[in-house]
């Protein structure tokens, strides 16, 4: 069986969301992420995580001929409120009827509330069938889970068959500095893993650019031959970042302007055919 790849939302980042979801079904792709990280995304917003809200996004979603399996809605699960925040998005994750909900989980000084939040928070995932994929960061210091075998590490820890790890191959490889392989990486990470978030990286005169997928330096060919002989194929999501940049340093920058439409209608539906070619190849 084919895999599910969804496009996130991200890539429409700087356009609204009617634009991004229009947009997405243009490209010819069946399922779609919505993303939201508090303080950047301009297409999807806290206002948004309400039933009626919910329910107008899913007859646009039905209009378009677009579903979703996983909803990217990144929080800092170490503050004091993050059990209600993630609360809320699980209920508006459940009613797109995705299956996932992605987040961040925040830097080593607040484990201890990180510990104590993720107690509720996989006893409320389970009661609402949902699973919360903890995804490695892109950027921060000190976080909690800085790669796939942190990752591992703290979802070991927890035990909980509603927590699990979304592996974000480019994201390893910009927090680290450049100093980890995620070739090498994911693998620690996909035992306990539910999704995975495809993000490459290339190098420019004056720093890094995400790129459209396989142009940049991680080698998704090997990693795709590897899941599918090991018939590890989990869901995919395509989040290509083209509103940010990062420095010599690894340093992650917004940029001013999105790119155009059509760029990155273009880039999107370039990453799907070499993901798909690259898969159909590997079997």
């Amino acid at each position: 069986m084919d895999p599910v790849i969804s496009i996130n939302t991200l890539a429409f980042e700087g356009y609204d969301l009617t634009t991004a979801l229009t947009e997405t079904a243009k490209i010819g792709v069946s399922h779609v992420e919505l993303g939201f990280t508090r303080g950047f995304t301009e297409g999807l917003t806290e206002a948004y995580f309400s039933e009626a809200s919910a329910q107008k996004i899913n007859r646009f979603l039905s209009d378009l001929g677009l579903s979703s399996i996983a909803l990217s809605a990144h929080i800092d699960l170490t503050t004091k409120d993050a059990v209600e925040e993630i609360k809320r998005r699980i209920d508006f994750g459940k009613r797109l009827g995705v299956k996932i909900v992605i987040t961040k989980v925040g830097a080593r000084s607040g484990r201890k509330q990180f510990e104590k939040n993720i107690e509720s928070i996989a006893d409320y995932a389970e009661s609402m069938n949902m699973i919360i994929g903890l995804e490695n960061p892109v950027a921060g210091t000190d976080q909690i889970i800085e790669s796939g075998k942190t990752g591992a590490e703290v979802v070991k820890t927890i035990g909980s068959d509603f927590i699990k790890l979304n592996y974000d191959f480019g994201n390893s490889y910009i927090y680290s500095k450049g100093k980890v392989n995620p070739v090498l990486d994911y693998k620690e990470a996909l035992p306990y893993a539910c999704y995975l978030h495809l993000k490459d990286v290339k190098k420019m005169d004056d720093g890094w650019e995400f790129s459209q997928i396989g142009e940049g330096i991680i080698d998704y060919d090997t990693v795709f031959k590897e899941l599918v002989e090991e018939n590890e194929l989990l869901p995919l999501s395509i989040e290509h970042l083209f509103m940010y940049r990062a420095s010599e340093d690894f340093i992650v920058k917004r940029l001013q302007r999105p790119p155009t439409l059509t760029h990155i209608r273009r880039s999107l539906r370039n990453s799907i055919d070499y993901v798909n070619s690259v898969i159909k190849r590997s079997k």
